[in-house]
Formats: structure tokens, sequence, C-alpha cells
């Protein structure tokens, strides 16, 4: 199963990242590829519907558990192109106002999808991803 994990270091406290991952709803503002978002349950196990276009149009939902401030974990419900797709967003303090954010994806395809739109979605989106959840948080 094709995996990828990153990490950066914002100049935030982890409170800061860690309620801006956990703002679905409004990755649409700042992250181009997310194009909607659905929440579909709230709370620290919440369930959201997402259309990303990279390269295609996908759609997918996923399940979420949130641990305030420190982690949140997610699983596959249903998508497109996926059989799985679980992963996690770890939040460590690394002093004040400085948090190393860690994510982590593991995806499974159900049929056989080019190698391009795999590397894109799995690996070499993740370093611009990354950067824009750090100018989002450090901008707040």
């Amino acid at each position: 199963m094709p995996g990828a994990e990153t990490s950066i270091v914002v100049h935030v406290p982890a409170k800061k990242i860690y309620e801006v991952v956990a703002d679905f709803a409004s990755y649409p503002d700042f992250h181009p590829e997310v194009k909607k978002v659905e929440i579909h349950k709230k709370g620290k196990h919440l369930s959201a519907g997402f259309e990303i276009s990279v390269i295609k149009k996908i759609r997918y939902t996923l399940n979420f558990e949130l641990t305030p401030y420190k982690k949140i974990v997610w699983n596959l419900v249903e998508g497109d192109i996926f059989k799985n797709n679980h992963g996690y967003w770890l939040f460590e303090e690394e002093g004040k106002n400085k948090t190393k954010a860690t994510y982590h994806i593991e995806v499974d395809f159900g049929f056989m999808v080019p190698s391009l739109i795999t590397n894109k979605l799995v690996g070499h989106n993740l370093p611009a991803m990354m950067k824009k959840f750090k100018q989002r948080a450090e901008s707040l």
C-alpha cells in the first residue's frame, strides 16, 4: 500500500495548528485542490466528505477521531477511487510557540491507478500541502 510521511515545524502552539487542521470546512479557503467539504457528523468522532481536484475530481468520506491538540486519526468510509485511506496528524510541542506537525497517510486504490495520479496524491503534494497548513496557522 503506497504511503508517505512528512513533518514540518510550525511557529504556533500545538492548539493553533490542531485547530486549523481540524477545521475541515475551511480547507477550500486556503487549499486550492479541495473544492468542497461536507461535515456529516461533529464531535470527537467526526465524519466529513471531501471533493478534491488532483488531475481529476475525486470524492471520498473519512471518519476522524480527534484527540484535542495532540492527534487526528482518519479512516476511509467510502470513495471514488480509494479502497483504503488511513493516516494521522500528530502535533508535538517543541517549545513556546513551536510545534512539530507530522502527517502520515497510507492509501490503497480499488483498481489500477496510473502512477502519475498515485505519486501526486500520496507523495508529491505533501510538501506543498504542509506549507499551506503552516502558512494558514501562522497567519491567524
